[in-house]
């Protein structure tokens, strides 16, 4: 997250696999302590608004981007604590914000 807030660009390199830190990223908003999970909103509410400005993220969320409904749904709908309901709410809102044509699909 703060490599993502402090720079962005970082997404561009070459090495990284986008995919790969995309999948980390949606597998730690399933996990039970709740500030990995905190953690993980965060992340994608930083990620998502990048989506057209960085090529690689865009094309990763449009790919990915149903895997990330689904968890956050799934968080929502039990499997998280209720009090990590308003960082849920935070992806969803960028997911309709940012990526509103792939949402309505997904």
């Amino acid at each position: 997250l703060q490599a993502l807030k402090r720079k962005p660009d970082l997404f561009l390199c070459s090495n990284l696999d986008v995919k790969a830190v995309f999948q980390c990223g949606v597998l730690s908003l399933k996990f039970p302590e709740a500030p990995t999970v905190k953690a993980s909103c965060g992340f994608f509410t930083e990620l998502l608004p990048r989506c057209g400005e960085i090529a690689p993220v865009g094309q990763v969320v449009h790919e990915n981007g149903k895997v990330l409904l689904q968890a956050v749904l799934e968080g929502v709908g039990g499997q998280a604590s209720r009090s990590l309901m308003d960082h849920f709410a935070e992806i969803l809102f960028a997911l309709n914000k940012h990526c509103f044509s792939c949402l309505s699909v997904w």
